[in-house]
């Protein structure tokens, strides 16, 4: 507001002082040249024509003149008026009338009145200006700080809040200017912020889940590696013990062909777990890299019933199954593993003379065992390395451990989902065939 009043009041005090001035120059310029003219017209004429055309150009041009003829004056309008005032103009010419033997003088002379008048008259006004000036110079400055100034508070306002990272906002400056241009850019980079903050969330989510997941698997393997040392260490201190027993004659020890079948037992025990242990290595190492083909389940199956049918004939035990075709790809060899692990499982851990139910479609595989069930506290352990429901670590009542384990490890490669549970005074296996 204080630079618009003082660049009008500078403006109007500018043309104050410079409009009169030019108003001078043109005036004096227009009467020069009318005074040409008039000259042109006054040759050769009387002087009494002369007289009429003189008085008619001081009364257009609203000057005064004074005609000088021998020892005759004539004058044209008030001459001792205009002769008095500083800013006048004064035109002299010498004319020669036909009727007149001795030249004329004529002297015009043009009132500065009017210059002066224009002074005053701006001077007057100014009052009325100042209040106009000041009026416009208000309402610009409103409409300034309306139109230009408050989108500019809004968007500075929003950056502050971007700098804090606060990206819940939309700057509404619906213009088309450089404006409305930083305000379109300003909702896109916070539409694209917002996305970039979104997508690291999504990120930063994700890998703390694998950090967790990478801990757990380090957790099982120190697990593994640990529950592996002290499977190892109780048949190797068996060993030690039974060979320093041999060596030193003690007790049944002294009759060593006796006791060498429960020191060979002890090392194929040892040697089964060594194997599991390595299996279970590999599969973990390479996974299913080789050897992949179409399996026929039914064949494996097939195949592992008639292997543990003489274990189950020895308990009294009854297999029924209902087999039909059923294809999967992966390794044969590693798949019928996990088959006989579960069927063996089946067959070893239930009571003589119960019975074991194979069914088999293109969809899934269920082994169901009758005349037991799980603690529901184990079964979620179940496919930890190691564990056993029996806790005494019999070899006489249960495996190693591994048997589920590696079972696991072998369905996961290929991809199949798999559930145990409790039945009606049973355990259900049940393998997904169809992913």
């Amino acid at each position: 507001m204080s630079v618009l009043t003082i660049c009008s009041l500078l403006i109007y005090g500018i043309v104050m002082v410079v409009i009169p001035r030019q108003y001078t120059a043109f005036s004096n310029s227009r009467i020069d040249m009318a005074a040409e003219e008039l000259e042109a017209e006054l040759e050769h004429i009387d002087f009494q024509s002369a007289n009429d055309k003189i008085y008619e150009f001081c009364m257009n041009n609203h000057s005064a003149a004074l005609l000088v003829t021998g020892e005759n004056t004539v004058s044209f309008g008030d001459t001792s008026s205009i002769s008095e005032s500083e800013n006048s103009f004064t035109v002299s010419i010498v004319l020669q009338f036909t009727d007149c033997e001795t030249p004329s003088s004529l002297t015009i002379v043009s009132a500065a009145s009017t210059t002066d008048e224009l002074n005053s008259t701006f001077l007057h006004m100014l009052p009325f200006i100042l209040i106009i000036i000041l009026l416009i110079s208000t309402v610009s400055a409103w409409v300034c700080s309306r139109v230009i100034v408050r989108p500019i508070l809004d968007i500075s306002s929003i950056s502050k809040r971007m700098a804090q990272m606060d990206m819940t906002w939309h700057c509404d400056v619906n213009r088309s200017d450089e404006l409305g241009t930083l305000a379109n850019s300003l909702n896109m980079m916070s539409l694209k912020l917002t996305q970039a903050m979104n997508q690291l969330e999504q990120a930063n989510e994700q890998l703390k889940a694998e950090i967790a997941a990478v801990n757990v698997i380090e957790k099982q393997r120190r697990d593994f590696f640990a529950a592996a040392s002290h499977e190892l260490k109780t048949p190797i201190t068996i060993l030690k013990g039974q060979i320093e027993s041999m060596i030193l004659e003690i007790g049944k020890y002294k009759d060593v062909k006796s006791v060498l079948p429960e020191t060979l037992q002890e090392v194929e025990n040892m040697e089964q777990l060594v194997k599991e242990i390595l299996s279970i290595s590999r599969l973990e190492m390479n996974g299913l890299t080789e050897h992949l083909e179409q399996i026929r389940v039914d064949e494996c199956l097939r195949a592992v019933i008639a292997q543990l049918m003489p274990l189950a004939q020895d308990k009294k035990m009854e297999i029924h199954d209902d087999i039909q075709k059923a294809v999967v790809s992966g390794n044969r060899l590693l798949f019928q593993k996990a088959l006989h692990n579960i069927v063996s499982n089946a067959v070893c851990h239930s009571p003589k003379k119960s019975e074991i139910k194979i069914c088999l479609t293109a969809e899934k595989l269920t082994v169901q065992n009758s005349g037991v069930t799980l603690p529901e506290e184990d079964i979620s352990e179940l496919f930890t390395p190691f564990y056993r429901v029996e806790k005494s670590r019999n070899k006489m009542t249960g495996g190693s451990g591994l048997g589920l384990y590696l079972v696991k490890t072998i369905l996961d490669l290929h991809h199949l989902p798999f559930s145990i549970a409790n039945g009606d005074h049973c355990v259900i296996f049940t393998i997904f065939l169809k992913r």
